[in-house]
């Protein structure tokens, strides 16, 4: 891919956050948002930054209940189970059950202990990380600081690692072990989000490393994985399926559900008879246009949450006549986003976006009111066909111009905005050719500044509150955000995002950052978006959210009646 190795290691860590992210929409694997906090069954809980609890409960139904089997079934597939490979969102659902990191996260999204019972950090510069007495893999042999920093190392070669190696940070100075039970990584400058790096949904997955040194290839039919987690892999028939067993060696006690199978259904059709017929006990991302159709299956409820999405338009300023700041803010003021999301596209599954980032995605450091009041004060062109016209008439192109937007064939959802959106500008005289085209050709021309006007689909895959600002608004110029935009101001504040001390610092750099893109109209923010997951008869989930397939033990979330 052209734009994939950006020069600016920024561009890279956010360019490969949106390929996953993309990912996740090309095999429909959106997540959702939650709240309240939960404890891992058998875990201490203890030192690090919390702790985390499942609770509560929704009666629902299932399949192959009676043999304690959890089926998921899902609209893709997988071509390798190591996250190292194949940085795919399923891949981190694996990775969640099989493949421990120092720390993990909960079902709330905050970080808690893992392979490190506890840690601490100077000034964000130097991490010093306890590790877990008494952790095994799931051949029982013991998870020492060898096998971690073996995974690091790992995790940092883009030979070895090409699913993670641009998510691992390159301000990692060292990684070593400083006792038997201790590794001190060593940063360069102040990173108070590098805990996210060493997670097991951010990048580190730790395999044994004896084992993986003669493996030939991790995640593999053959090799599997080899994990630290309450699940060990069974069997992986790429295209068909892959098994998961309690492994009967976590540190967190015996997994409460005894089998996990994934089931690789590509047509909603066929997935929606197999959860018809008792095949599958849950389904992820069911289309909101099939809604209906799951819901009216004998015992089935299907829930809708909100998933932490971001849709939108960019405009390339370096692409004319989008250097015009009245004809971006022209087509802004026609995106009737109300009706997109109200209408027949979305049927109210989705919220008017009016800022790039979320409020869901300041919820690790706010409340989520509080999330709303911060992002409630931007700038934001509410849809006016008078206001585009007078913008219009005041730019370069006062009698229209003809341009093209592209969106990619696995948002359908996009293409249909596109449709509405290029109904409006025509009423100010603007023509909008809209045309779809293959996902991986539109991954490959993000950002690739030959697009003045593009989509772009953002799915996080931290609780960073930072993590998309951090991107979108990284304003150093060609490369190092989609828009290839430059501000000096909003650069300094991407680096505050970067460099924040705490997730809380991360907030206000956020948020004022926001506010120079939308001022300018660099972006036009369109929805927030929400996926669908369906529940079949006799299965009970208990808060499930967007962090929940990516928590420490996740299927602990769920029993089977």
């Amino acid at each position: 891919m052209e734009n994939r190795f950006w020069a600016n290691r920024r561009g890279e860590l956010r360019l490969a956050r949106i390929l996953a992210a993309a990912l996740v929409v090309a095999l429909a694997l959106a997540l959702g948002s939650c709240s309240g906090g939960d404890k891992a069954q058998g875990g201490d809980g203890s030192a690090g930054q919390g702790g985390d609890a499942a609770a509560g409960g929704t009666q629902n139904a299932g399949a192959d209940v009676a043999d304690g089997e959890l089926v998921i079934g899902i609209p893709g597939s997988l071509s390798s189970l190591d996250v190292n490979q194949e940085a795919g969102i399923l891949n981190y659902y694996v990775a969640a059950i099989v493949n421990e990191g120092l720390v993990s996260i909960g079902n709330d999204g905050k970080v808690i202990p893992a392979l490190a019972e506890s840690w601490s950090d100077e000034k964000g510069e130097v991490w010093k990380f306890k590790l877990r007495q008494g952790a095994k893999f799931s051949d029982g042999s013991p998870v020492t600081a060898d096998d971690i920093i073996w995974s690091i190392e790992r995790a940092q070669d883009p030979e070895r690692s090409p699913g993670v190696s641009i998510y691992f940070p390159d301000y990692v100075k060292s990684a070593e072990k400083t006792a038997d039970d201790e590794i001190t990584i060593t940063l360069e400058g102040s990173h108070g989000g590098f805990i996210w790096a060493v997670s097991n949904s951010g990048g580190l997955f730790v395999n044994k490393k004896e084992w993986g040194e003669k493996a030939e290839a991790i995640g593999s039919q053959k090799d599997l994985l080899l994990g630290s987690g309450p699940y060990k892999a069974v069997e992986f028939e790429p295209g068909s399926h892959a098994t998961f067993e309690a492994s009967g060696t976590w540190w967190g006690g015996d997994a409460s559900i005894p089998k996990v199978r994934f089931d690789f259904i590509e047509d909603d059709a066929t997935r929606l008879l197999a959860f018809t017929q008792g095949d599958i006990d849950f389904a992820l991302n069911i289309p909101v246009d099939q809604a209906e159709q799951w819901e009216k299956v004998d015992g089935a409820k299907v829930e809708y949450i909100a998933d932490r999405s971001y849709y939108g338009l960019t405009f390339d300023p370096n692409v004319e006549p989008f250097g015009d700041e009245h004809i971006r803010k022209a087509v802004s003021y026609a995106i009737n986003a109300k009706s997109i999301v109200e209408g027949s596209i979305l049927k109210g599954r989705g919220t008017v976006a009016t800022a790039i980032t979320p409020p869901e995605q300041l919820a690790a450091a706010l409340t989520l009111d509080a999330a709303k009041e911060k992002l409630g004060g931007i700038t934001h062109y509410e849809y006016s066909i008078e206001k585009a016209k007078e913008e219009l008439a005041q730019s370069s192109r006062p009698d229209g111009f003809e341009t093209t937007l592209y969106y990619p064939d696995t948002y359908q959802n996009a293409g249909k905005a596109s449709l509405v959106i290029a109904e409006s500008l025509k009423e100010i005289g603007i023509t909008l050719d809209v045309k779809e085209i293959p996902i991986d050709q539109w991954l490959n021309e993000v950002g690739d500044g030959k697009q003045g006007v593009a989509w772009m689909i953002y799915f996080p895959t931290t609780a960073e509150p930072g993590e998309i600002a951090g991107w979108l608004l990284d304003a150093e110029g060609a490369g190092t955000n989609p828009a290839n935009w430059t501000d000096a101001e909003a650069a300094k504040l991407a680096a505050r995002i970067l460099g924040a001390e705490s997730l809380e610092a991360e907030i206000e750099p956020t948020v004022q950052a926001n506010e120079i893109a939308q001022k300018q109209a660099i972006y036009a923010p369109v929805w927030w978006g929400q996926s669908a997951v369906a529940y079949g008869g006799g299965v009970t989930v208990d808060g499930y959210g967007s962090f929940s397939l990516i928590s420490q033990n996740w299927p602990r979330l769920f029993s089977l009646g």
